[in-house]
């Protein structure tokens, strides 16, 4: 438990057996009161204390009989017990000392060294009272800052699971169509002004109607996810992939030429025809994509421009049988 230590210094005994017979009147067994007549053994003694785990509440300075002044003993405590009510007796101060102890540490009362003209016992009830209700003031601050520091990172929490919500499709957990315009959107200007290649995929479930009327929505929903996930772990890190809408999804592939990008979206084409979702009454469904590709040119203003060069490559490979994938005319016209 922590005990209150009132440190008194002063080289003269009589001096020292006044303070104590006064403040041992006033105070319980919570409080240690010491006596010094070195300012050097007192600063050693506060040391000892603090480390033990005790608050040194109260100095009282008067002459002592070592090298370390009064302000200079103040200084150093002051380093590791800042909130010290330190009492000093007025005529050991001269003008030196007592800016040394104002610009570097504290000074709660200066006092005749005369006890009996001052109502001493007041002041240091008055310094307990004070440092008590500092002491509160602390730890309701402490109390406070805890509590603001936990509603913060809740705070955090809840925003980041807020972005998740409005950024991410709830079916799919891929970018969802607003997430997904607003990441491209930098991207694609950046590539048209630096002149670099971009792709762009339409990607869509072949017969995903015939699959809903024939299992259900429930496995319609699940082959959605399955689609998404392997559509992401396929692409790159640095594509950008996002759910459209229904069963119709997009992928921007940067620093991609036509080749490259015929080829991404053949490994995706590949992988999906590979799958096959097993139903919890063990009916295994197997499903298949098609994918158009459109590049960007100086003359398409945004994503959607793009988006729609894809869009008709994907319908130009539904036509032509499904499970496909298409470039668009302007790609096969340049080549």
């Amino acid at each position: 438990m922590t005990k209150y230590v009132i440190a008194c210094i002063d080289n003269d005994v009589e001096i020292l057996d006044a303070l104590y017979s006064k403040i041992s009147r006033i105070v319980d067994s919570d409080y240690i009161i010491e006596s010094y007549i070195n300012a050097e053994q007192a600063l050693i003694g506060c040391f000892n204390n603090i480390i033990a785990g005790n608050e040194v509440l109260i100095t009282i300075n008067g002459n002592n009989n070592s090298n370390i002044t009064c302000d200079e003993f103040l200084v150093e405590l002051s380093k590791n017990s800042p909130n010290t009510k330190n009492i000093i007796f007025k005529d050991i101060l001269n003008l030196d000392s007592l800016q040394n102890i104002i610009n570097n540490s504290s000074v709660y009362k200066v006092i005749p060294r005369q006890l009996k003209k001052v109502d001493f016992e007041l002041i240091i009830l008055e310094a307990i009272k004070l440092n008590a209700q500092e002491r509160r003031l602390k730890e309701y601050q402490d109390v406070l800052e805890a509590a603001v520091d936990k509603r913060t990172k809740e705070l955090n929490k809840i925003n980041v699971k807020l972005n998740v919500l409005a950024t991410t499709d709830s079916l799919s957990g891929v970018k969802n169509r607003r997430s997904f315009f607003e990441s491209c959107g930098p991207i694609i200007s950046y590539n048209r002004r630096e002149k670099k290649k971009l792709a762009v995929l339409m990607i869509d479930i072949d017969k995903f109607k015939l699959i809903n009327d024939s299992y259900g929505h429930g496995i319609g929903d699940e082959i959605i996810k399955l689609m998404a996930n392997k559509c992401n772990s396929t692409l790159r890190k640095s594509d950008i992939f996002g759910r459209l809408g229904g069963e119709e999804f997009a992928a921007v592939l940067p620093n991609t030429s036509e080749r490259g990008a015929l080829q991404a979206a053949e490994n995706i084409r590949q992988e999906i025809q590979n799958l096959e979702y097993i139903s919890a009454n063990n009916k295994r469904i197997k499903f298949t994509v098609s994918i158009g590709i459109a590049m960007l040119h100086p003359q398409d203003v945004d994503l959607e421009a793009i988006l729609h060069k894809a869009d008709l490559s994907l319908y130009a490979a539904k036509r032509n049988g499904r499970n496909r994938v298409e470039i668009s005319k302007e790609e096969k016209q340049n080549n």
